[in-house]
């Protein structure tokens, strides 16, 4: 396996304490790169599109972006073929052309889940402001009221057949909703304690949940009433999941072990699954034939969903493994740890796929792509991070945010990466297209630098670019680069809100501006700087917000 031109060690770093470390990591982060072995004639273990890339992705780090770009082109030209290059400068350009990503708006306080319906059309995101909510994926804009509780709600996710949606809230009750109507169906699924974790079974006829001092139940989905007695443990219940096909489920819990359970009974059917420490994480393969778990023990491990038996080595982090996922086929591991990293391990083997996948702080989770050829992260460091599921090789700047990333979750299509924060925000942010770069995006690189800031050295190719232009959008091919071209050069008023969105940026101003509350008119003007004709509409719809100063009176006019 190639290995990474640097390699960070594992340092325990704590953000606020060691700010200045984490920057200095996080700059070491960006340059992390691998790359084909040099050429005759090159620094021994690095080529010259590697040393251009590494140093556009530092500059890019530093806010250098119109200096990156012109280094980027020069990569991609030496080395057209797999080189993250190509990545970068889809990030860098999207940015140029609109500084907007999908925003859902909505929440008062930090969102601790997020889920996509099957067919990706909605998300439903569970927040620490007593709401879930349900927004259209495509417009970002909420779809009916809030699903209220009376305390935090730490889980929400659709059923199978996307219709309804079921949360967990600390108010002790677990619910099923409608979404179109924003109804509960049946009962409240009523625990002694709060609930934290609740799911549809995958034919939708149950939901298992998870309470905070030990207790796992099967409920009807349809009336709300239990299926099983209570399922005791001494702690938490982190998880339960459901076997492919229903008939079972598996507890993940602060006991230490994973119990293998009847669905309709709640009676044990295997002899548990044994860590020696909490058991965060307990997960099925798609085909329903290995069980995998992830313990604060620091290990994570595959079973035999049939025996409850180890199927091969454990897989070892510095500190706990907060979760752990299968890909597609089970053909490998994602972990999730708070010793800063993330792995990709073989499933088979044992051994790790990538370098460590670094951050400055715990990692809390880690999603596979669905067609497994990327990997997100989100960490306690404020940012999620978008890599490739083979080298390690990161994709993206940091998507940073205020404060904590608490979820990361792949569109059914693959197109979007959806971010939670602990700041109550969430951003739907586009993926690079996977195929090689054609030969142009170099050029639209290298004449988008000199758009940003001028220089008599590099002057723009205008003729080229118009050449360009007309190619791409005479052009009906489906490619994603040519798609993504045709994107970059329409109109600000007729151009959607990111390349592989169908919501144009009017639109999506048109509906901020629908919202009208301070914040949002905000946000639209932010996004509207550079076209006068929204900015002459949005800037007295922004002055109402604004305290008028009070009227000094005369001196000497007091009673």
């Amino acid at each position: 396996m190639t290995q990474p031109f640097f390699r960070l060690p594992f340092s325990p770093i704590s953000g606020k304490k060691n700010s200045r470390i984490a920057r200095v990591v996080l700059t070491a982060l960006c340059m992390t790169s691998l790359f084909q072995p040099a050429q005759a004639g090159e620094p021994q273990g690095i080529s010259r599109a590697e040393a251009d890339y590494l140093q556009a992705l530092n500059l890019a780090c530093d806010g250098s972006k119109p200096e990156a770009l012109r280094l980027l082109a020069e990569s991609l030209r030496l080395q057209p073929q797999n080189n993250p290059a190509a990545a970068l400068t889809f990030e860098l350009l999207t940015e140029l052309r609109t500084n907007s990503s999908l925003l859902l708006r909505g929440h008062k306080d930090g969102i601790n889940y997020a889920a996509f319906s099957p067919d990706g059309s909605k998300i439903v995101t569970a927040s620490e402001d007593h709401t879930a909510r349900v927004w259209d994926a495509r417009t970002g804009r909420q779809l009916g009221e809030s699903l209220k509780h009376e305390d935090e709600v730490n889980m929400a996710e659709f059923g199978p057949d996307g219709m309804r949606v079921v949360t967990a809230s600390d108010d002790k009750t677990a619910r099923v909703w409608d979404v179109k109507t924003g109804k509960p169906v049946g009962e409240p699924m009523s625990e002694a304690h709060e609930m934290l974790f609740a799911r549809f079974s995958p034919d939708g006829k149950l939901v298992a949940t998870g309470a905070e001092e030990g207790a796992a139940r099967v409920w009807n989905a349809e009336t709300g009433k239990p299926v099983t007695p209570p399922i005791r443990y001494h702690g938490k219940v982190f998880s339960v999941n459901f076997s492919p096909d229903s008939s079972r489920i598996i507890t993940a819990n602060a006991d230490g072990k994973t119990e293998i359970l009847d669905s309709k009974t709640g009676k044990p059917l295997l002899n548990p699954i044994k860590h020696q420490n909490n058991i965060f994480t307990a997960v099925y393969s798609p085909d329903g034939n290995s069980i995998l778990t992830a313990s604060a023990d620091r290990t994570a491990r595959i079973w035999d969903a049939k025996t409850a038996q180890p199927t091969g080595p454990e897989f070892h982090h510095g500190y706990w493994i907060w979760m752990a996922a299968f890909n597609r086929d089970a053909t490998r591991v994602a972990t999730a740890s708070w010793d800063h990293t993330a792995r990709v391990w073989d499933s088979h083997t044992g051994q790790p796929v990538t370098p460590p996948l670094q951050h400055a702080d715990s990692v809390y989770r880690t999603a596979f792509s669905p067609d497994g050829t990327l990997i997100a992260t989100a960490s306690r460091d404020h940012t999620a991070r978008i890599w490739n599921a083979t080298t390690g090789e990161p994709l993206t700047l940091p998507l940073r945010s205020g404060d904590e990333a608490t979820m990361v979750v792949f569109s059914p299509d693959g197109l979007s990466l959806l971010v939670t924060y602990k700041d109550g925000t969430a951003r739907l942010w586009n993926t690079p297209p996977k195929e090689t770069a054609p030969p142009w995006l170099a050029d639209l690189a290298e004449f988008a630098s000199t758009q940003v800031r001028y220089d008599m050295s590099h002057p723009p190719q205008m003729d080229l670019m118009k050449k360009l232009s007309e190619s791409l959008q005479g052009s009906d091919s489906r490619d994603p680069w040519e798609k993504f071209g045709r994107w970059y050069f329409l109109e600000s008023d007729v151009r959607p809100v990111s390349p592989w969105s169908t919501v144009s940026l009017k639109e999506y101003v048109d509906g901020l501006i629908e919202l009208g509350d301070r914040e949002s008119i905000d946000y639209a003007i932010s996004l509207s700087q550079n076209i006068p004709a929204w900015m002459v509409k949005l800037v007295p719809l922004r002055a109402k917000f604004e305290t008028p100063p009070q009227a000094k009176q005369p001196v000497g006019d007091h009673d």
